[in-house]
C-alpha cells in the first residue's frame, strides 16, 4: 500500500522515516482512533504519548473516515485510497482507507471490511514493530492486526474495547447467524493473543467464564489526567446545567434523558447533549415534537475544546441503554473526562460503572434505569449547595489522578508489553 504525506500537518512523512533507534516500536490498530483535533475519545493517542518516556515509539493505524461525522478528515475524496502518515506531537498516525457510508446498513460492514483490507495490504516502510495491538471496536480489524503480527513474526495483543458478540445484543441486535459467527471469531482471537487488554474488570471475569486464561489478561481501563485547575465554581448559576458529551447511538440510552428532561421541565435545569451519531436526528425531532426547552443539542467538538465545554457545566451526565453487558463490560471515556475536569456526575449505569462513581465519591447514582430515577438523581444533585458540589468535584479529580491517570495506566501497559516482547 502506498503511503502519502498528510496535507494537514507540517510534520507528516512516510511511516518508518527516521525512527528513534533506541525505542521499542508498537503498532496499535484501532479503526476508530482519532487525533486530539478530531471529535471523539483519544485513549490511544494519550496512552501512546504517555508510553514515550518508557521507551516506546507508537504508530496508531486508524481510518480518517470519521465514525460520527461520516466524512473523511484527511483524504480529499473516497477515490484517494493511499495511506496517509501524520505525526501529532510524538505519536505517529497512519490513516488507512475505509469505504464511506451514511446509514447503519450493509455499507457499514463494508466500511469495517475495507479498513481491514487496507491494513492487510500495508507493508511497513521502516523497521518492523516489536509488538502489535489489535483493538476491537470491531473484530475484523483485530483479526487483520493478528494476521499482520503473524506475517511479521511479532507478538499480538488483543485489546477488548467492545465485547463481541455481546455488543450486538446490547445495541438491539438478535442472536442470529452473525452473532454466532462473531462469537467464533472472538474465541479465535482470545486463543491466539499473547496478552488480552481488558478495559473493565467485569470483562475479565466474563472472559474467564468462557475459559480464557486470566494470566493473559491486562487491566488497562480508560482514564484521564486531572485538569490543572479545579472546576470554576462561581456563585450559583441558573439554570443548573448537565453536560453529556459523547456518541448519540442506540446503545447510549439518550431517549431516557429526553424523558427525564420532560419530567424536569418545571425546574431550573438544562441538559446539553454534545456529539453526533445515528440516533441524533431522531432525538432532535422528538425534543422538538415534545417541546423540551430544557434540552440543547450541539455539534461534537475536538478534544482541544473540551476543557472550555466542561467548564461551562455544573455536572456531567453518564448514561447508557439498559442492557446486561453495560453492567460489567464497559469503561466509559466520558466518566473519567467529567471527573478529571472536577465535575460531579449523574449516572444511570449499574454495576461496575456505578462502583467507579461510588469509589470516587463524586456523584449521584440513579436508583434504576428508568427516566424517573434519572430525573430524581439529577434533582438531588441540582439541589446541593455549591460548596458540596465543589467537594464532590475535588474528590473526583483526586481519584482519577490516583487510579486512572494516563501515567499510571502507561506504567502498567509498559510492564506488560515488555514481558510480551521478552518472551
Amino acid at each position: 500500500m502506498t503511503v502519502v504525506r498528510s496535507e494537514s500537518t507540517t510534520d507528516a512523512r512516510p511511516v518508518g522515516h527516521a525512527p528513534v533507534p533506541a525505542l521499542r516500536r508498537l503498532l496499535w490498530v484501532n479503526h476508530f482512533a482519532v487525533a486530539p483535533s478530531d471529535g471523539g475519545g483519544t485513549r490511544h493517542f494519550e496512552l501512546a504519548h504517555a508510553l514515550r518516556p518508557h521507551g516506546w515509539h507508537v504508530t496508531i493505524a486508524a481510518s480518517d473516515f470519521h465514525l460520527h461525522s461520516r466524512g473523511y478528515t484527511r483524504r480529499p475524496t473516497p477515490h484517494a485510497r493511499s495511506a496517509i502518515a501524520e505525526r501529532v506531537d510524538d505519536v505517529d498516525f497512519l490513516w488507512l482507507y475505509a469505504a464511506p457510508y451514511t446509514s447503519n446498513d450493509w455499507r457499514r460492514a463494508h466500511n469495517w471490511l475495507s479498513f481491514s483490507r487496507s491494513l492487510a495490504r500495508l507493508a511497513p516502510n521502516g523497521a518492523r514493530p516489536d509488538v502489535i495491538i489489535g483493538s476491537s471496536p470491531h473484530l475484523f480489524a483485530a483479526r487483520a492486526a493478528y494476521r499482520m503480527a503473524r506475517r511479521l513474526g511479532v507478538p499480538f495483543v488483543l485489546e477488548v474495547r467492545d465485547l463481541w458478540p455481546e455488543s450486538l445484543v446490547a445495541a438491539g441486535g438478535r442472536r442470529g447467524p452473525a452473532y454466532h459467527a462473531l462469537g467464533a471469531l472472538a474465541n479465535h482471537l482470545y486463543a491466539r493473543a499473547h496478552r488480552i487488554i481488558v478495559l473493565a474488570r467485569g470483562t475479565g471475569d466474563h472472559l474467564a467464564g468462557l475459559g480464557v486464561d486470566r494470566a493473559k489478561m491486562i487491566y488497562v481501563p480508560n482514564g484521564a489526567d486531572p485538569a490543572p485547575n479545579p472546576h470554576p465554581w462561581p456563585a450559583p448559576r441558573v439554570p443548573f446545567t448537565l453536560l453529556y458529551a459523547g456518541a448519540h447511538g442506540p446503545a447510549n440510552g439518550l431517549d431516557a434523558v429526553l424523558e427525564a428532561a420532560a419530567l424536569l421541565r418545571d425546574h431550573a435545569i438544562r441538559i446539553v447533549l454534545v456529539g453526533d451519531g445515528p440516533a441524533k436526528a431522531g432525538l432532535q425531532t422528538r425534543a422538538t415534537r415534545e417541546q423540551l426547552p430544557n434540552v440543547e443539542f450541539r455539534d461534537p467538538v475536538p478534544k482541544t475544546a473540551m476543557p472550555n465545554l466542561l467548564a461551562s457545566a455544573h455536572a456531567g451526565l453518564m448514561v447508557l441503554r439498559d442492557a446486561p453487558l453495560f453492567a460489567f463490560g464497559v469503561s466509559p471515556n466520558k466518566l473519567f473526562d467529567y471527573l478529571a475536569a472536577g465535575l460531579p456526575v449523574v449516572c444511570n449505569v449499574p454495576g461496575e460503572v456505578a462502583g467507579l462513581l461510588r469509589d470516587s465519591r463524586a456523584g449521584e447514582q440513579a436508583a434504576d434505569s428508568s427516566p424517573r430515577a434519572l430525573a430524581d438523581a439529577i434533582l438531588r444533585l441540582a439541589q446541593r449547595a455549591p460548596d458540596a458540589l465543589r467537594t464532590m468535584g475535588d474528590a473526583g479529580r483526586d481519584w482519577v489522578g490516583r487510579e486512572h491517570g494516563r501515567t499510571v495506566l502507561a506504567q502498567r501497559l509498559d510492564a506488560a508489553l515488555r514481558q510480551v516482547v521478552a518472551t
